[in-house]
């Protein structure tokens, strides 16, 4: 029996993941106790501010741990906190490093799409996951597709990106602040 589905390669920085973890525990402790001190002074009308705060900082963190590059059998993704970019491997002309060690992808006629994912970094400087990817992603071009099979040209593609956790936690920050307004507003002042 043949499988169809094609195991795709994720590049991403794992430091990021580990970084948008622990700043999200960490905030969220903060917030737990910043919501209480504020509480416990001023009343929960003032301490509920903190937690769209939490949830809104969350979000963002969330969308930038998402980001990353997946290698399919004929297309390469490169996912963004606000922008996804689905390119064939048709398109792609090169994949440089520029002086400041961020990653692109060339698609000629002066077309480049920057991977968010390996922007330069001074520790990327010792760690080199920007050098990696571009040789992972260089290795990638130089395979041939399935079965040999020429490629169909195609053009590349652009959408928004989707990060169901952190859209959930950025959606749940503004609707706790437009009930929090309401709720003041009812109730007397702010």
């Amino acid at each position: 029996m043949e499988q169809d589905a094609v195991k795709k390669v994720v590049l991403r920085r794992v430091s990021w993941l580990v970084i948008a973890w622990v700043l999200i525990v960490g905030l969220g402790t903060l917030a737990i106790a910043a919501v209480l001190n504020v509480t416990s002074v001023h009343g929960f009308r003032r301490g509920w501010q903190g937690i769209p705060v939490f949830l809104l900082l969350a979000g963002i963190a969330g969308r930038v741990a998402n980001c990353k590059v997946m290698l399919g059998k004929d297309l390469l993704t490169v996912v963004g906190p606000l922008r996804t970019h689905r390119i064939p491997k048709a398109a792609i002309r090169g994949v440089p490093v520029d002086s400041q060690g961020s990653l692109d992808i060339d698609l000629g006629k002066e077309s480049k799409v920057w991977v968010f994912a390996f922007g330069g970094s001074l520790v990327d400087h010792y760690v080199g996951s920007t050098r990696k990817a571009q040789q992972e992603i260089k290795a990638w071009l130089r395979s041939s597709p399935a079965g040999g099979a020429p490629q169909a040209t195609a053009e590349p593609q652009t959408q928004w990106t989707r990060c169901w956790s952190a859209d959930a936690s950025l959606a749940l920050g503004l609707g706790t602040v437009m009930i929090g307004v309401i709720w003041m507003a009812l109730t007397g002042g702010f």
